[in-house]
């Protein structure tokens, strides 16, 4: 018993240290970086038909999927499954996981991810009767202890004069959190910008957008 018990213990060490000498997921081909600072970094991700090596996901992060697509993501147990994901899916994965992923579809599978860098951060209070963000009523698409997910779509801006959401006009409010904005002008064109906890501005979306999403990073 002792013997298979140390077999065991000695074959499970070249599987633990792979986890841990693992590559970080990003950069890699398909993945472009986006955005950069102190807080966050953003990628515009494909997964094209390709192996891709090993890698360990440094960073919690969350994103939007913006083309649907299929991938196999296989553990480092040798465990393979495929996946299909369709756009405007939300996705969030704690750090730590590792394993290789490839796509399988002739169209990739593509989003936009936002690795969290810094730790849990408190909100910003200003004193004043000024109202916190959100204070328009976005969709409520994700929310738990590390992110808060809002999304603008073409529904909810048909109330305004154009069909632009950029054009929907909002009070002035200020941000408690960081915040991601990732916002589409088309169906596939992925824009980015950051907004700081404490800024005040009456208008989150930067130019012409037909979807939007705000990613409040706690």
């Amino acid at each position: 018993m002792r013997k298979i018990a140390l077999f065991l213990f000695i074959c499970a060490i070249p599987m633990a240290q792979a986890q841990v000498d693992a590559p970080p997921a990003y950069p890699r081909d398909g993945a472009i970086k986006m955005l950069e600072n102190e807080h966050v970094i953003v990628w515009n991700i494909s997964w094209l038909q390709q192996n891709y090596p090993i890698h360990r996901h440094r960073y919690d992060h969350t994103g939007v999927y913006y083309a649907s697509g299929d991938r196999i993501i296989t553990s480092t147990e040798g465990e393979a499954r495929e996946v299909h994901t369709e756009a405007w899916n939300i996705s969030f994965q704690l750090a730590g996981v590792t394993h290789t992923e490839s796509g399988i579809s002739d169209k990739p599978l593509r989003a936009v991810f936002v690795q969290i860098k810094r730790p849990l951060a408190g909100a910003i209070q200003i004193n004043s009767s000024m109202p916190q963000f959100p204070d328009d009523d976005p969709l409520d698409r994700r929310s738990n202890e590390r992110v808060r997910v809002w999304e603008y779509d073409e529904g909810f801006s048909s109330t305004a004069s154009t069909a632009s959401i950029a054009n929907t006009k909002s009070s002035v409010h200020y941000h408690g959190h960081d915040a991601v904005v990732v916002w589409f002008d088309t169906g596939t064109q992925a824009n980015v910008h950051f907004i700081s906890r404490g800024a005040i501005h009456s208008n989150d979306i930067p130019t012409a957008a037909v979807r939007v999403f705000i990613f409040e990073i706690l």
